[in-house]
């Protein structure tokens, strides 16, 4: 049986949303992880959720596992994640540091690929956005309190494959840097029969007491973690360190 890692990236990495060579961080090399050859042969797999920034020499650093299926999979997703290019994301023509939100597939070249053992985020983006919802800036960029009204918010949830279509409880809140929760999402999605993935999205406004920083995402399903995600908020981002304070999280 031949075994394969597949990786997917938590951001779309998306061209310009704004005039003034203003663009999202573009992915140049990607290396797949190594899968575990005991999980390999007992047939599991899985995903892990990883955050992290893309610096502005377009390298992925201080990343750290947020979920994961098996923790396994951790330590060959993080090798392989810390080898990948980008092309890093600018502001008016000028590199800056971006939130990272990445999520990486195990999968098996079989018939029973992408059967695994839970729900757990296969795909998360998160952008600035304006009143109506829509990104106001590139997938990643920090939030501008006072400026970007809310977060637009794109998720993919893998699931274990199921002949019957059902409904799945989501819950998403953000978490602050000082450990306050806020209720983002709380909606049943529809699962149709033998998907082994379900798409949603939302854009929850953004509190104008909300503390600079880097905030965590955390998803569950039915009351059980399905990894999370993160992103960045301050007054007057040029200015706020970012870098430090990721390296600060627990």
């Amino acid at each position: 049986m031949r075994a394969k890692a597949a990786a997917a990236l938590g951001f779309f990495l998306l061209a310009a949303v704004s005039a003034g060579q203003t663009r999202g961080a573009e992915l140049k090399a990607q290396k797949k992880p190594v899968y575990p050859e005991t999980l390999a042969t007992g047939q599991q797999q899985g995903n892990v959720v990883l955050i992290g920034r893309i610096d502005k020499q377009g390298k992925l650093q201080d990343l750290r596992a947020v979920g994961s299926t098996l923790p396994e999979f951790i330590e060959p997703a993080l090798t392989a994640a810390k080898t990948w290019e980008f092309k890093p994301a600018t502001r008016d023509g000028k590199p800056i540091d971006i939130a990272a939100n990445v999520a990486i597939r195990f999968r098996l070249e079989s018939k029973i690929r992408g059967q695994i053992a839970r729900p757990i985020l296969g795909d998360l983006s998160v952008s600035p956005a304006d009143a109506g919802g829509k990104p106001s800036a590139p997938e990643g960029f920090p939030i501008r309190r006072g400026a970007d009204a809310k977060l637009h918010i794109e998720a993919s949830l893998d699931v274990p494959p199921d002949p019957k279509p059902r409904d799945a409880k989501v819950l998403a809140e953000a978490v602050s840097p000082r450990g306050r929760r806020v209720k983002l999402f709380e909606r049943s999605v529809a699962i149709k029969p033998k998907h082994q993935e379900v798409k949603f999205a939302f854009s929850p406004p953004v509190g104008t007491d909300w503390e600079d920083g880097v905030w965590r995402l955390a998803f569950t399903v039915e009351g059980a973690d399905a990894g999370g995600g993160q992103f960045w908020i301050a007054n007057d981002p040029a200015r706020f360190d970012f870098a430090g304070a990721l390296r600060k999280l627990k």
